[in-house]
């Protein structure tokens, strides 16, 4: 899946930081409920595929996901213009007035905060007795609702959604909704895919545009008995002969150094290549650059590549 170049190019993008994340935007008529534009634009792909694409991609650790927001929206209509609404549990009426609700401990009378004072005073409105100190003589229940048309005081309303596209009431439990993620490049994999998969992928396609048959992970027995692993062997048909391709990609944590180079070439001579590429991350050592130079290598760092592959596109 990860050789795909255009799947690779996706992750040039966010690497390059041409987009530094993938964004979704609401979309009910889809099974997942979103839809991520840059990703199906730039894939040619359809909307259910790249949400299944992004969470195989999550799946296994290439990209990271991070919530973006939770969509409420009409199970009639599809729309996410909703609006919260709570009713009286007893008469049904929607007219509620939040309040402070105060209990005397003494006399065990609660009520509205409003009816204890009076001037500059807490008086309880059964006993008339002063109300001094919260905790002691008195408690603070919190909040209630209190309906102004038949007078119920209450602490769970009835919640429910209101459309206001279609104007149907659901009950809290009633509506559709969706998580929307984010998605981004997990940055243990930017390493890994600047020098390895992208410009392993860069070379296959510059080969194949040659007309070059491309096997990659090859093992290959050379004329020394040897078994040798391959990167990449390129093989182009040339009237009765083949013409041999061998590309490496080796790295190191400053440079490579040279005795990667001799064991590439070793690789090259057993098999009978033509042709060596190297592909160097970040760059060779001097004495590795003199044995390539040596060797008749040809160089590359993914910087280089990266150019070579927009040159060949400007003349293709």
């Amino acid at each position: 899946m990860l050789n795909d170049p255009k799947l690779l190019s996706l992750f040039e993008l966010l690497i390059n930081q041409k987009i530094a994340t993938i964004t979704p935007v609401f979309a009910p008529d889809q099974d997942q409920g979103a839809r991520y534009p840059v990703v199906e634009s730039h894939l040619g792909a359809e909307a259910n595929y790249v949400n299944q694409l992004l969470n195989d991609l999550y799946r296994l650790g290439y990209i990271e996901r991070q919530f973006h927001e939770r969509v409420f929206f009409c199970p009639g209509c599809n729309s996410p213009d909703l609006k919260y609404t709570i009713f009286c549990p007893k008469c049904n009426s929607p007219h509620l007035i939040r309040i402070r609700l105060l209990k005397h401990k003494p006399c065990n009378w609660s009520g509205p905060a409003e009816d204890f004072y009076h001037k500059d005073r807490r008086i309880c409105p059964k006993c008339q007795g002063e109300l001094y100190l919260l905790g002691g003589d008195y408690e603070d229940l919190g909040n209630r609702y209190r309906c102004e048309e038949c007078g119920e005081i209450t602490k769970l309303p009835v919640e429910r959604w209101h459309c206001r596209s279609c104007n149907y009431l659901y009950d809290k439990e009633g509506v559709k909704e969706v998580v929307l993620y984010n998605y981004t490049l997990n940055p243990k994999q930017v390493t890994k895919f600047q020098e390895e998969k992208i410009p392993r992928a860069r070379v296959c396609e510059l080969l194949k545009k040659e007309g070059y048959e491309v096997a990659e992970s090859v093992h290959l027995t050379g004329r020394s008995g040897a078994e040798h692993y391959l990167d990449i062997l390129a093989t182009k048909q040339t009237g009765n002969s083949e013409y041999r391709v061998v590309v490496g990609f080796l790295s190191g944590e400053q440079a490579v150094d040279s005795e990667e180079v001799i064991k590439l070439y070793a690789k090259a001579y057993d098999i009978q290549a033509d042709e060596t590429i190297l592909v160097a991350s970040p760059r060779l050592s001097e004495e590795a650059e003199r044995f390539a130079q040596q060797y008749q290598m040809k160089v590359y760092t993914p910087e280089t590549l990266s150019k070579l592959l927009v040159n060949s596109g400007k003349e293709g």
